[in-house]
């Protein structure tokens, strides 16, 4: 059988398609043009652009032609079986007259309008398959000639959703580099302007002769100091992980920050390997560091504070350790501030132990898994 040759007026009509998807910028944008110019250029009633997740089935469904009303009644976009998870399993084509027909067809949900003819295309995005392109009910059937263009529309979208996923991680990289440079700004000036102009205030505090004078300047002085540790704890918000810096280097200086605005003596220790380490793995072990320790030096009334981290092949383990009061770790602990210690170590799918006793001090050792797949689980004693 030979190959259908695109007619001139459908060539011009998918050109202009290209430019319109193309042309847009955000992702699910990008979606919805392919949909639309894929239902422009054939003339289907519907049209859909599932994205393929991990596990085979869609984890997003982009739909065109059906109403809000009638999709609301049906109450659950499509998962992935059926004719739909066909193509995702082959990877190819599929062109029906009667979806009904296929040995693979499971039917319709409650609600769902009846369709016959259908056109389904898979999306690649480099060798791999982004989603699948749905079209279906065309007036007397797709053809042979919609198959190849819709093939054609399939490429040209799947390298748009390349380029739109290489812009999102662009501005994604610009509001880094942004937030860190406006760290190191607050931290380089702000920061030591405002050092020093207390040290000053102090000084003149201490050799005032008029008490009142002495006490309104050192209460300035520790406005200064309160707004000193906000602008740290910022810093701490806006930094996030350069690529070009060691684990070490950042757990060393975000403790020793923490610590210096507290006034508390600190200790760290940073010993096994990190080589290759995932950025996301890396944050992860920062935010934590800077719960527990932020923890530790609220609460304990310790003098000093230890952190400790170790990373093995598998995962990286996280102590830190105080001198403090303590407290019952069977009793009720919440203005502690370990709800948000907790939830950041279930996030990395890590586990948490807290060893804890009135007067004898607190550690806690989070222990988190360079793979995040694996289980999280809490555990306390």
């Amino acid at each position: 059988m030979a190959t259908p040759v695109l007619d001139s007026d459908l060539l011009t009509t998918l050109f202009d398609a290209a430019i319109q998807v193309s042309e847009e910028g955000e992702l699910r944008n990008v979606l919805k043009s392919i949909v639309r110019s894929a239902m422009d250029v054939t003339g289907a009633s519907y049209g859909a652009l599932g994205v393929v997740g991990r596990d085979g089935y869609l984890v997003e469904f982009i739909h065109e032609g059906m109403d809000e009303e009638t999709a609301d009644r049906i109450g659950h976009q499509p998962v992935g079986i059926g004719v739909l998870g066909t193509i995702t399993r082959t990877a190819a084509t599929v062109r029906l007259d009667d979806i009904r027909d296929h040995p693979d067809s499971s039917g319709f949900p409650e609600h769902h309008p009846q369709m016959r003819s259908f056109l389904g295309v898979p999306v690649r995005t480099g060798d791999t398959v982004f989603g699948n392109l749905y079209l279906t009910e065309k007036p007397d059937g797709f053809t042979a000639e919609d198959e190849r263009a819709m093939e054609a529309l399939a490429m040209i979208g799947g390298f748009a959703v390349a380029n739109a996923r290489i812009h999102q991680r662009l501005r994604r990289a610009a509001v880094a580099e942004d937030r860190a440079r406006i760290a190191r700004d607050v931290h380089d000036d702000t920061i030591q302007d405002l050092f020093a102009i207390g040290l000053s205030l102090q000084a003149l505090a201490e050799s005032s002769r008029d008490a009142d004078i002495a006490s309104a300047l050192r209460n300035e002085v520790r406005r200064i100091d309160s707004c000193i540790t906000s602008l740290r704890h910022l810093i701490l918000d806006l930094r996030q992980l350069e690529p070009s810096r060691l684990l070490a280097e950042e757990v060393h200086e975000l403790v020793e920050e923490l610590a210096d605005a507290h006034g508390v003596n600190a200790r760290v220790v940073v010993d096994g390997t990190y080589d290759g380490l995932p950025t996301g793995v890396a944050e992860s072990v920062l935010h934590i560091v800077k719960e527990a320790t932020s923890n530790a030096l609220r609460h304990s009334g310790s003098q000093w504070v230890e952190v400790v981290l170790f990373g093995a092949e598998d995962s990286i383990t996280i102590s830190v350790s105080d001198a403090g009061k303590g407290f019952d770790p069977h009793g009720h602990y919440g203005g502690l501030g370990l709800v948000n210690l907790r939830a950041r170590t279930r996030q990395a799918g890590g586990e948490l132990e807290i060893l804890t006793a009135p007067s004898r001090g607190t550690t806690l050792r989070a222990v988190i898994p360079i793979d995040l797949s694996l289980p999280s689980r809490d555990r306390e004693s």
